[in-house]
């Protein structure tokens, strides 16, 4: 029996990573950990203060690193992030879209401007940075990867409260999957990464919310860090190990919470089943 022939390990070292929300959390673990196995990194954030300071602390520790600011709602800002990136580092072989903010509140009580900026950030600011970099990655050759971060909430059926969060992250699955097809004639890989409690401040996501878009939504559990949640830097180290090896999807979530997980999962799947019954006929879902 022929032995299946397994891939080349990616080598990161002498590669460069652009990082968007990275001025913190899981997007500041991702840049650590990139530049801890080679990569050149590119901090990015609306926070450009924040992002610098990642950016130099890394430095500190030997990474060829820069700090830039970016507002990944506005095409040219992430235009100018993408010149700035190939004028420092020459290419980009990783974009990891992980800019993302969270609000609460039913659909019913939820404005327009909530989904507005829901939307603005995770939908729309992820086609940006992709429409800014994918030309350029495109043109190149070698390993190339991009990385989307959407969440456990892509696969849940019943999220309270967070029901217009998880619309967004539902819409970054599908967009990233279709993506995954569209480039693979490019030799271009597309991971999604779905984090799920992390130990980030999304919970204070609104602090950078812009006026435009109406007075903020309530804030039901604060605005401090998610307890009992899973350390940025470990969400980062399964992220990138999913990069390496080309995962489509990539989870990282606390330990005590898979099996829970698992069963909002199979009761999306049942939804599935159900909605597939045809009238009359007997029916058994997956033995269940």
């Amino acid at each position: 029996m022929a032995e299946i022939e397994q891939p080349e390990p990616v080598r990161f070292a002498g590669r460069s990573a652009v990082v968007t929300g990275a001025a913190g959390g899981i997007g500041a673990a991702l840049a650590a950990e990139l530049g801890a196995r080679g990569m050149s990194v590119v901090v990015a954030d609306l926070d450009g203060d924040g992002a610098r300071a990642v950016a130099e602390a890394l430095q500190a520790d030997g990474v060829d690193a820069l700090g830039a600011q970016v507002d990944v709602t506005d095409p040219e800002s992430t235009e100018a992030l993408a010149q700035a990136a190939y004028a420092k580092f020459g290419s980009v072989e990783l974009l990891c879209n992980n800019a993302g903010v969270l609000l609460f509140g039913s659909v019913a009580d939820s404005s327009i401007g909530d989904w507005g900026w829901l939307s603005s950030v995770n939908i729309e600011g992820m086609l940006n940075c992709l429409h800014a970099f994918l030309p350029r990655m495109r043109a190149a050759s070698g390993w190339r990867q991009i990385m989307n971060t959407a969440s456990t909430h892509a696969f849940l059926p019943d999220p309270a409260g967070t029901a217009l969060y998880t619309a967004t992250k539902h819409a970054i699955l599908g967009l990233s999957l279709g993506l995954r097809g569209e480039l693979a004639t490019d030799g271009i890989g597309v991971t999604t990464l779905c984090p799920g409690q992390a130990a980030t401040r999304i919970l204070d996501a609104q602090r950078t919310r812009p006026a435009a878009f109406g007075r903020p939504a309530a804030e039901p559990f604060g605005t401090g860090v998610i307890p009992m949640s899973i350390e940025p830097a470990e969400v980062a180290r399964l992220a990138v190990d999913g990069i390496r090896r080309d995962a489509p999807i990539v989870f990282a979530l606390p330990e005590y919470s898979r099996d829970t997980f698992r069963d909002q999962v199979e009761r999306m799947w049942r939804l599935a089943d159900d909605a597939l019954v045809v009238p009359g006929e007997t029916h058994v879902a997956n033995g269940r």
